[in-house]
């Protein structure tokens, strides 16, 4: 007797597991159906960037014929979301309603960028990270800086001219960003030294010592130098040596 009873439980045991299955089986058709029939894509909104049209975006996201539903557009770019496209970071794709997406663009974060000898454009971002390798060029006033030649780029590393000028350099572009003295471009030579160049003249930083008594000096020269062609010397300047010399040179003819 204890036999049959065992064997009773185990089979109505495995008689609710079908059940459940089956019933899970059949609320997935319900609810497949009713996502078919009454959840038809109408409209789709575009946010968080000006790289792409919006018609691009969209039609990269929604990119089969199944897409055309919202509840299967939203589960798609849920489970395997896209993360290759040129600038951004990530895509969210968000179901404002029945029949209604909008894509929200995270654009990935850039600071400067490196010209390379194959006219190629490497971005890289507040931590000197190389966030983009691309043939296009985002004019968004990001810095040019010269001098840097990474031999092998790659996304996610490091520029190559080490920590502690990565952060010379990333503080230095933040600082002139900071009180508008963004210039056209920035040169960086093999031994550390910077030099900010402008329309007309250049400005000689030299290395990271004193930075901020030099931006502060240059807030107050540059004024006084605006339009004049030379180079601003301030890369020897320090609480000892406070002079500070503007070598002229002639304005060039066009």
């Amino acid at each position: 007797m204890s036999r049959q009873r065992k064997k009773r439980k185990r089979g109505g045991f495995i008689l609710v597991i079908i059940e459940i299955i089956l019933g899970i089986i059949i609320l997935a058709m319900i609810l497949g159906a009713a996502a078919y029939y009454f959840c038809p894509l109408k409209d789709v909104a575009v946010e968080g960037t000006d790289l792409y049209s919006s018609s691009e975006i969209t039609e990269y996201i929604l990119d089969d014929k199944y897409s055309s539903n919202t509840v299967y557009a939203f589960l798609k770019n849920k489970i395997l979301p896209k993360s290759d496209a040129e600038f951004i970071e990530s895509f969210d794709v968000k179901m404002t309603g029945l029949n209604s997406l909008t894509i929200v663009c995270n654009e990935k974060t850039i600071l400067g960028y490196i010209v390379t000898e194959e006219e190629k454009y490497i971005y890289f971002d507040y931590d000197g990270i190389i966030t983009e390798i691309s043939e296009s060029f985002v004019d968004r006033g990001y810095m040019r800086v010269d001098g840097v030649s990474p031999e092998e780029p790659k996304i996610g590393e490091e520029l190559p001219i080490g920590e502690e000028q990565i952060g010379y350099l990333t503080s230095l572009i933040k600082i002139l960003q900071k009180n508008s003295l963004m210039p056209n471009g920035i040169t960086y030579d093999d031994k550390g030294r910077i030099t900010l160049e402008y329309d007309t003249y250049k400005v000689s930083l030299g290395s990271s010592i004193y930075l901020e008594e030099k931006i502060d000096r240059l807030m107050r020269i540059l004024p006084q130098i605006e339009g004049l062609y030379g180079t601003l010397h301030l890369e020897n300047y320090s609480n000892q040596n406070t002079d500070i010399v503007f070598e002229k040179e002639q304005a060039t003819e066009e």
